[in-house]
């Protein structure tokens, strides 16, 4: 018994190597053993959309996600999520890297974020049509009716910036959008790309960027680890992307899939609003 024992607890210890050595070795090392790039996504529009007839999964982020795992030789995987699981995932092993997730004190305390931004948005809201609101105070009334996606960084901002307004939270993006069309809230907090594609969709209301207009910088999330090629990776490669102006040109591209003109449509660099 004791030698059967040896003997499967060996074979236990190889078939179970690789993924120790790639783990060991960090998230770079992972992923060139499995040949994969693991995103995370979840349903949000211009960043990830999943096609209800072929469950195909594309947008912004998935265009960004596809373009790095090319360069890395291997191929990317979309693993569905949600914006309040986004960080235990990771941690979890689940996926390996989130577009589009700002890197707010909370999850720097808990995953890792590159120094280099991946781009940047603003913060607007989808208001009835002839409303008055021009700054977020306007907004933030004991009977205006808010609808914003639950654990993301808007919903943290609006909690912090609205003490009148009635916050409504909805697991995601068109949950939200859905509760305004039917008049279950007055007005919905997204970054404006968001916004445009569902204004485009709706067709009722008006998007608005309240004033104070600030460019948010959004990132990428991954695990924290001793090893930092990959976050030095990927840092770098932000860097690179964002100068070649790649994500307004991944923006349009989606734009354009959704038959919406981009002309004058302020796009994810800052520089060039």
């Amino acid at each position: 018994m004791k030698r059967r024992s040896l003997i499967l607890a060996t074979v236990a210890a190889l078939a179970t190597a690789p993924m120790a050595h790639a783990q060991s070795g960090g998230t770079m090392a992972q992923v060139k053993e499995s040949g994969e790039l693991r995103i995370g996504v979840a349903s949000a529009e211009p960043w990830f959309y999943k096609d209800p007839m072929s469950e195909e999964w594309t947008g912004v982020g998935v265009a960004m996600g596809k373009r790095m795992a090319d360069e890395l030789g291997v191929e990317m995987v979309p693993v569905e999520t949600s914006w309040a699981n986004a960080v235990a995932g990771l941690q979890a092993n689940q996926f390996d890297i989130m577009f589009v997730l700002d890197p707010t004190e909370e999850r720097k305390n808990a995953l890792a974020f590159p120094g280099n931004p991946l781009f940047y948005y603003a913060m607007g809201a989808l208001v009835k049509e002839g409303s008055e609101a021009t700054n977020w105070d306007d907004l933030d009334t004991p009977e205006t009716r808010v609808g914003v996606t639950l654990g993301t960084s808007l919903d943290r901002n609006i909690t912090e910036m609205m003490d009148e307004a009635q916050i409504n939270r909805f697991s995601t993006n068109d949950e939200a959008i859905a509760a305004f069309a039917a008049g279950r809230v007055d007005a919905v907090v997204q970054f404006h790309p968001a916004l445009v594609v569902q204004y485009a969709r709706l067709k009722m209301g008006e998007v608005l960027l309240p004033e104070p207009v600030n460019p948010v910088a959004t990132s990428a999330g991954m695990r924290q680890e001793d090893s930092t090629e990959f976050l030095n990776w990927v840092n770098a490669t932000f860097a690179d992307l964002y100068a070649a102006g790649i994500p307004d040109e991944l923006f349009d591209e989606y734009l354009a899939s959704k038959g919406i003109d981009a002309t004058g449509i302020p796009g994810l660099i800052k520089e060039d609003w």
